[in-house]
């Protein structure tokens, strides 16, 4: 992975000509109509911590901290700045000396997720509060952990293959605790189109969980453990289940053939030419995250290849906004995430959705929480890869 050099250069207003046609598509500046929860808001903000108009105040970090980097404002913005960069890096400035609450969250959650030994105790936690007994008392004190759903075919690190595999699957961190059971469909459908996979093993993290929140060094140093492990395993290909890790390793990939793995699946299905699945009378929403374009999946085929599928009713939410989120904002702003998500949550009651398809973990975890809190849980969510091997026939 290359380095990454931090310039402030492109905070200055000369870059950002104040235009406001972000605005519209920042989906914290529509639930807070706050100009400081809005792209231009927070580059004014940036702007005058770098010129030291502004002090590093919890107030004016928490405007930083605040955004998604759902990068909805990217595309519009005539002076094309790098909004991702912007923030990362600005994060990496103001919050590291900051003893800030979100500041510990982040450390906490990072710790969480890429050490083995906390992974076996979060495992464990959420088998043990989707007990029976412990439903009610998991729902009121643990909303957020409500992860039945998600948890249920958890795959052990001794799971091997009794044929050689040329493909590689990277599960991620969350995505190897909360969505393991996707790794056991994508081998599945794989070799119903005679496709030998295995699940790559002692990989912590892409990077992006550190990087995305101003922990740049430390997310370069995993990305490139990562690289090096991927280069070690000789695979003749890599695919990730976790667009949100896709979305990050194709910012920085060199040499590796990478591909998400929703991206990879609907490739092989597009090129065949009878295509046979099950008939379902399920009534689905599928949603497109927001790391899709970066992640580099096509969510047209996707839908394409759902039409093809006897009696199934598709929906697609009526907007294209933030679920809320994006950059841990789950755990930093839920008041915010639960905000962004109300949209989505309101048209899965008006069309009576019985299952919400996902391709990216945090919004995965948004949805299951939001749904719980709704009291809407015959809602499913699901991988659309775990979906697709429940239809397909051999």
């Amino acid at each position: 992975m290359k380095n990454v050099e931090t310039n402030y250069k492109i905070l200055n207003p000369d870059n950002c000509v104040m235009c406001g046609m972000c605005l519209t598509h920042c989906p914290t500046y529509k639930i807070t109509n706050n100009e400081s929860e809005s792209p231009r808001g927070r580059i004014s903000i940036i702007y005058g911590l770098n010129n030291f108009m502004l002090e590093p105040s919890k107030s004016a970090l928490e405007h930083i901290n605040s955004c998604t980097l759902c990068l909805a404002c990217e595309p519009v913005c005539p002076a094309k700045i790098n909004f991702y960069e912007l923030i990362t890096t600005a994060r990496e400035k103001y919050f590291k000396n900051q003893k800030i609450i979100f500041r510990t969250k982040s450390k906490l959650i990072s710790l969480f997720l890429t050490n083995n030994i906390f992974k076996k105790i979060i495992i464990f936690s959420i088998a043990l509060l989707n007990k029976k007994s412990l439903k009610k008392f998991n729902k009121k004190i643990f909303k957020f952990m409500n992860y039945t759903q998600l948890h249920n075919s958890y795959i052990s690190k001794s799971h091997k293959l009794d044929l050689k595999s040329n493909i590689g699957i990277f599960t991620g961190c969350a995505s190897s605790i909360f969505e393991k059971n996707v790794a056991k469909n994508c081998i599945s459908l794989l070799r119903k189109n005679n496709i030998n996979s295995e699940i790559i093993n002692n990989i912590k993290c892409c990077g992006s969980l550190d990087y995305n929140n101003g922990k740049i060094k430390k997310g370069i140093k995993c990305n490139n453990e990562m690289m090096k492990e991927f280069n070690n395993k000789k695979y003749k290909k890599i695919i990730g289940y976790a667009s949100g890790c896709s979305a990050f390793i194709n910012k920085h990939k060199e040499d590796i053939n990478y591909q998400d793995a929703t991206s990879f699946i609907l490739d092989i299905l597009n090129k065949k030419e009878n295509l046979n699945f099950k008939k379902t009378n399920k009534n689905i929403c599928v949603h497109q995250p927001c790391t899709t374009k970066t992640a580099e999946i096509n969510f047209t085929n996707l839908l394409n290849i759902l039409k093809l599928i006897p009696n199934l009713k598709i929906h697609t939410f009526n907007d294209n906004y933030c679920c809320g989120a994006g950059a841990q904002n789950i755990i930093h702003n839920p008041e915010n995430s639960e905000n962004m998500v109300k949209s989505k949550i309101d048209f899965i009651k008006l069309n009576n959705i019985d299952l919400v398809l996902t391709y990216n973990i945090g919004c995965s975890l948004n949805f299951i929480n939001s749904i719980n809190l709704n009291d809407i849980n015959k809602v499913q969510v699901m991988h659309p890869i775990t979906f697709l091997n429940t239809r397909v026939s051999i």
